[in-house]
């Protein structure tokens, strides 16, 4: 599910931006927000989560829409200012991967009715996705 939005987010920028990848651009560390996640991401973060805990987490955290693209977002962040020699990481920590984290670990937040031993589908815990009617025809251009 992630390689499917990394290449839906590429096609985008690619047709959007006229720009394509060259020869120049640096390798990526990790092949997908999932390798991320648990290779970095995870071993960084120690909290104690779930029940009685200021946190909340779901080990099937892929499995929400919201938690997938906000970690491919920490994880492309990451990839792109881990190349700052001076203040790339501090930058990533400050105005990418806590502001996120903060929201994916709110007691309120996407997690909200997962226990630390299962996952539960956001349908099937009563919740679904924020209502939206489509927009006029024109009332945008």
């Amino acid at each position: 599910m992630s390689e499917e939005f990394g290449d839906a987010f590429h096609d985008e920028v690619q047709s959007t931006s006229g720009h394509s990848h060259d020869e120049h651009e640096p390798k990526l560390v990790y092949s997908s927000a999932v390798e991320f996640f648990a290779d970095l991401l995870a071993q960084s973060y120690v909290r104690e989560v779930n029940e009685g805990a200021a946190f909340v987490w779901c080990a099937e955290w892929y499995k929400h829409p919201e938690a997938l693209i906000r970690m491919e977002a920490i994880w492309r962040a990451w990839e792109h200012l881990r190349l700052e020699p001076a203040l790339g990481v501090s930058t990533w920590w400050l105005n990418h991967a806590d502001p996120h984290m903060r929201v994916l670990m709110d007691k309120e937040g996407p997690f909200k009715k997962c226990a630390y031993d299962g996952h539960k589908p956001a349908r099937a815990a009563g919740l679904a996705a924020l209502p939206h009617t489509e927009p006029e025809t024109g009332i945008f251009g």
